[in-house]
């Protein structure tokens, strides 16, 4: 008896990783706090002092019981610094601090210099510096609720700028926030820089529905002379996305080159928008900076939204108008070829040219490698990176966007040495589990396809040929099945390898990361938790590990998929409340993502488990995945196939025959019966490409309604043959074979169980007609 066919997994593959956009130069963002207030240095802009008024009178630097020389050479120091001439600053201050004596402001003023003398590059010794001078004033990051001195708000602002840009995003973002709610009597320089870098850090969060609002008040606030009551940040009843009145209302355009304050908040805003799937505004606010000419994050952001919208031809269009004059990595802290690639290489992969996309990943990752050893060789010994380059690193990201390129490219092997790189980052995200899980599968089978190619079957159904003449025999195989034999060598299934029980391993992780996220769901507690121990988590500091990095993560910006991107940082915070699951790389994982995602791991789990012979445990998978409230049709099938394969190797044929019902299965769509916020933006976006958004990424078989009917009635009939109802299996297949055609392949399978059952039958002469047909060489 042959066994029951059709065993293949159901691909969730959707998503490369996506990837957020947004602006940084080279600047560390950093304050020099002059005794008695404090004034902003920003490399990027002329020096501004922070009091009210804004007018930069020296008078208003330090406090009024300096003498004149003092004042003189604090306002040196201050001048020497925005020129960049650190060491004429450093000399000054260390006079000033030589008539004054010791003071806190004094003390971080020299310790600011000093780091931006190093070009940034001593963060360590700075970070000694810093941390002593936080004790001596009695600062502790630790507890944020602390903080009550608005004096001290310049060393938490210093402190989660060093923590931005080693990608500790939600440590940052609770200590801005508490830092925020003393926004009032803030200096308004230094109000708007904290304003700002809030805001970075709500769309590093993934909580762009926040971040809107606050957009709106930074614009009103320091942009315009209206103002709004401050103090705390806008909470979920304040975020709201625009209504109809707002996407409608007409759009004028401003110059903005001329102001890079105001055009750094659009891209915010633009940003926001496409975080928050609102793709027609944002394709509005575009239009505004429609005639800036060579702007990186404009045409970044113009991409990202033409992706967004399913025009992938448009997006590439787009990205080819980067210019070949571009700033260096050591000078913005992002490779721009490198992104360039990454996003050429997304793109291809939704136009479904995956080997096309394949390439332009592999030049992202041999750039961005290149870079990297470009800048780790400009290092001395006693100099380490440039700040603004410590999260520039994305070879994570990159391994994980190629792996699963060459996934779809039928390279599973490659595929699964790459993502096993990337789990060790990315141990929370259960997707990427089940990547792994069907490298594995796929290395096992590859597809469904072969198995309606009678033709080329053919050899497969005879073994060989013994004897001759009237003594000649024709020797059957015992099956039809090519899979590539599991590795069950003596050695633990928690070792990476392209092997079922790896798969099975790899499963098993992914649903309990998605039982926790819906328990926690039900509890009321929607923080990612990273307790959780995975099996297996010893593959290689996977444990401890919740840093959720991004290719993008404060660049110039990348391409962003379906969604956005980023996860958050590791740090001693807790993460902001979310109510998607962890999905970094990627964006957060929507609940209607998360319950497709669910479905495609109970399938494969089910598979698996037959393909190992546990049968109870398939059976378990597979009724779980009945039970499901919204099913496509093919996960509905395979659930079918699967109960009823288990059942039948458990001997409850009656219970497998209930499943083989034809009737049972009504489409064979890929597509999983929820419609999440982007596809119905995408649904209502008057620019879409209908086509290109229509394009399925994988082909799966059987993909016609006739053809899956065929595979149930034949698998009813292999559920007859093994009760003894031989007449019923053959009737069975009669009406099999006779809805061929077109909408209705058949698979090899059933001239194999054609043979068996007329065998049985002891029609020798008919099992000989069979043989001759199909198998014309053997005649």
């Amino acid at each position: 008896m042959y066994d029951l066919f059709l065993r293949q997994s159901m691909s969730h593959l959707k998503h490369l990783a996506k990837f957020t956009l947004f602006e940084r130069t080279r600047t560390g963002q950093l304050f020099l706090a002059v005794t008695g207030s404090f004034i902003m240095v920003d490399k990027d802009s002329s020096p501004v002092s922070s009091d009210k008024s804004g007018n930069g009178n020296s008078a208003d630097v330090v406090s009024p019981s300096f003498t004149d020389q003092d004042r003189e050479l604090a306002q040196a120091a201050l001048l020497e610094f925005n020129n960049g001439n650190y060491g004429a600053c450093l000399q000054s201050l260390t006079k000033l601090e030589a008539t004054c004596g010791q003071d806190l402001k004094l003390g971080h003023n020299k310790a600011v210099a000093e780091y931006f003398k190093s070009d940034l590059r001593k963060t360590n010794q700075f970070k000694k510096s810093f941390d002593a001078l936080c004790a001596q004033a009695h600062i502790n990051f630790e507890d944020a609720n602390s903080l009550e001195d608005v004096d001290h708000c310049i060393f938490y602002f210093n402190h989660s700028i060093r923590l931005f840009h080693l990608k500790q995003y939600a440590t940052a973002f609770h200590l801005m926030s508490k830092v925020f709610s003393l926004i009032e009597p803030m200096e308004e320089t230094l109000a708007q820089r904290v304003s700002m870098l809030l805001l970075e850090l709500l769309l590093q969060t993934h909580q762009p529905e926040k971040a809107l609002p606050h957009v709106s008040y930074i614009e009103q606030q320091f942009t315009s002379t209206s103002t709004l009551p401050v103090g705390k940040l806008s909470g979920e009843k304040d975020v709201k996305t625009l209504d109809k009145s707002d996407k409608e209302k007409n759009i004028e355009p401003v110059d903005l080159e001329s102001d890079p304050t105001k055009l750094r908040l659009l891209h915010f805003k633009i940003r926001c928008l496409l975080k928050t799937h609102q793709l027609s505004a944002a394709r509005k606010e575009l239009s505004l900076i429609s005639g800036i000419k060579n702007n990186l994050p404009s045409i970044f952001l113009r991409a990202n939204l033409e992706y967004l919208s399913g025009n992938y031809r448009r997006a590439m269009r787009v990205l080819n108008t980067v210019s070949g004059n571009i700033q260096s990595f050591k000078d913005i802290g992002e490779h721009i070829p490198a992104l360039y690639y990454n996003n050429m290489g997304c793109v291809h992969h939704y136009i479904g040219k995956p080997n096309l996309s394949t390439f332009y990943l592999k030049k992202a990752l041999t750039e961005e490698e290149e870079a990297m050893k470009a800048l780790a060789a400009e290092n001395d010994g006693s100099n380490g990176q440039p700040l603004y380059t410590l999260g520039s690193n994305h070879n994570i990201e990159m391994k994980h966007n190629l792996g699963l390129a060459l996934l779809h490219a039928g390279r599973p092997s490659q595929a699964f040495d790459l993502l096993v790189d990337a789990v060790r980052v990315f141990h929370m995200n259960p997707r990427l589990w089940l990547r792994l899980a069907e490298c594995c599968i796929m290395v096992y089978k590859k597809s469904n396809g072969e198995d309606f190619n009678i033709a080329q079957r053919r050899q497969d159904m005879v073994q060989g040929v013994v004897g001759n003449g009237i003594h000649k025999k024709i020797i059957l195989s015992p099956q039809l099945a090519r899979e590539v034999n599991s590795q069950r060598e003596e050695i633990s299934s928690a070792i990476p390898s392209t092997s079922l029980e790896f798969a099975s391993l790899c499963l098993r992780n992914a649903l309990s990361l998605l039982n926790e996220h819906s328990a926690s769901l039900k509890n009321g507690n929607v923080e990612t938790s990273s307790s959780l121990r995975l099996a297996g988590s010893h593959l290689g500091g996977l444990q401890g590990l919740s840093t959720g990095l991004n290719i993008a993560g404060g660049g110039l910006g990348a391409l962003g998929a379906p969604g956005t991107t980023l996860g958050f940082g590791g740090g001693a915070a807790k993460a902001p409340v979310q109510k998607s699951c962890y999905g970094a790389p990627s964006a957060p994982l929507s609940e209607t993502e998360v319950e497709s995602l669910r479905c495609s791991v109970l399938v494969n789990s089910a598979y698996v488990a037959l393909c190992l012979g546990d049968y109870i445990m398939a059976l378990k998978h597979a009724q779980d995945l009945l039970a499901q409230p919204k099913l496509c049709g093919t996960h509905k099938l395979l659930g079918h196939l699967y109960a009823a394969e288990a059942y039948l190797m458990c001997n409850k044929i009656s219970d497998a025959i209930d499943h083989l019902n034809p009737d049972n299965i009504k489409d064979v769509n890929l597509e999983y019966p929820g419609q999440t916020e982007l596809d119905k933006e995408k649904a209502n976006d008057p620019d879409k490409d209908a086509e290109e958004s229509k394009r399925n990424l994988q082909n799966w078989c059987p993909n016609k309604l006739g053809t899956a009917r065929a595979v149930l009635q034949y698998n009813l009939a292999v559920a007859f043959a093994t009760r003894g109802e031989l007449d019923k299996a053959g009737e069975t297949l009669k009406r099999v074979f006779a809805a061929r055609g077109p909408e209705c392949e058949v698979p090899t399978h059933v001239v194999m169980l054609a043979l068996y059952l007329e065998l049985q039958l002891g029609h020798s002469d008919v099992s000989r007609s069979i043989v001759r047909q199909h198998c014309p060489q053997y005649k």
